[in-house]
């Protein structure tokens, strides 16, 4: 069945997936390292990959419907002045999401759903303003973009307001107005923030150090459909850090990190199924949607390293049905949400 999985891996995991603004928490222990702003989401629903099945599939299906359907749609709402519209349409057209990347007319639609007080259109001109991917790098007014999230209720403006806090990007560094940040964030609501606050709580610099709070902090993030604490969680299991140590568990924990939108959860569920069941269909199919998902020079070196060392596992022609079935459901799962975030169905 080689032939097959190399297929696969071929128009799946190295399909082109559009770069979103991201920061993620890889582990239980620390917050990332370089000073960056986190997204409206723990990734960006607007970050739909262009993706080919190897052979017709439910999962190709609904992604033409998004393409031919949904996105025509999105189009004309965000014409009739539609604020949440105009936002997932501008960023999508920035990202070149569904058609060529178009920056100028990707930051116009934004800035129309700004002119509105849309919050999130809002916090994520501040995250374009701050990164300086797209524009040249302006933190005075990324600040300005974030304070007005903030002031229309939008969490993710006084967490990146932390954000920039803690690594002194901007404005003067100070852990204390960060904490406090993070801190009206949460109460607001934001998983991002908790799980940050969980993450501060397991490194001990700038909070003291409570591995039962980083714990709570954790499972209240992921009960709001964080991708991050529900890594997290996995990472603690697996390792028995505060929580018992339980690979069963820490393999339920990886799968619900991808299904909200986690790639590192995948990786992390195929190696636990390879352990604890030997499923390799499952696990293979869950190393190709990493590495659609995580196109990095690091992800591919371990996507191939771990398939070169299951080369042959897919036994029979059973096997090879079982993983094309199950790599099918998970993009489907995969499109599903993203439709729902991006087109509300």
């Amino acid at each position: 069945m080689r032939n097959s999985v190399l297929l696969a891996w071929s128009t799946v995991g190295i399909a082109a997936m559009v770069v979103v603004l991201q920061v993620s928490v890889d582990g239980p222990v620390a917050p990332p390292a370089e000073p960056q702003v986190l997204p409206s989401r723990a990734e960006s629903a607007d970050a739909v990959a262009k993706v080919a099945a190897p052979e017709p599939s439910a999962a190709a299906a609904y992604l033409a419907k998004m393409h031919e359907e949904f996105w025509p749609e999105l189009q004309r709402k965000a014409a009739t002045g539609n604020a949440e519209a105009q936002w997932h349409y501008g960023f999508a057209l920035m990202m070149g999401t569904f058609e060529e990347p178009d920056v100028t007319a990707g930051l116009q639609w934004m800035e129309k759903a700004a002119a509105q007080k849309h919050g999130r259109a809002l916090n994520s001109l501040g995250e374009v303003y701050t990164t300086g991917e797209f524009v040249p790098l302006d933190h005075l007014k990324a600040i300005g973009y974030f304070q007005a999230a903030w002031a229309t209720g939008e969490p993710m403006g006084i967490l990146n307001l932390g954000i920039l806090s803690e690594y002194g990007e901007g404005r003067k560094q100070d852990n204390d107005e960060a904490v406090r940040c993070y801190r009206l964030a949460a109460a607001k609501g934001s998983a991002a923030a908790l799980t940050r606050l969980g993450a501060m709580y397991a490194d001990g610099d700038i909070l003291p150090k409570d591995l039962k709070q980083t714990v709570a902090c954790y499972r209240a993030a992921a009960e709001k459909g964080s991708a991050d604490a529900w890594h997290n969680l996995s990472v603690m299991h697996l390792r028995g850090i505060q929580v018992p140590l339980d690979k069963g568990e820490a393999l339920a924990c990886a799968e619900k990190a991808w299904a909200a939108g986690g790639a590192d959860g995948a990786l992390m569920a195929a190696d636990l199924l390879v352990e604890l069941r030997q499923d390799y269909p499952r696990a293979i199919a869950y190393l190709s949607v990493y590495a659609a998902r995580n196109r990095s020079p690091e992800a591919s070196e371990a996507g191939m390293q771990r398939l070169k060392s299951w080369e042959g596992e897919l036994k029979t022609e059973d096997d090879d049905r079982k993983f094309r079935e199950f790599l099918d459901a998970l993009l489907l799962a995969e499109w599903r949400r993203r439709s729902k975030e991006i087109f509300g169905r």
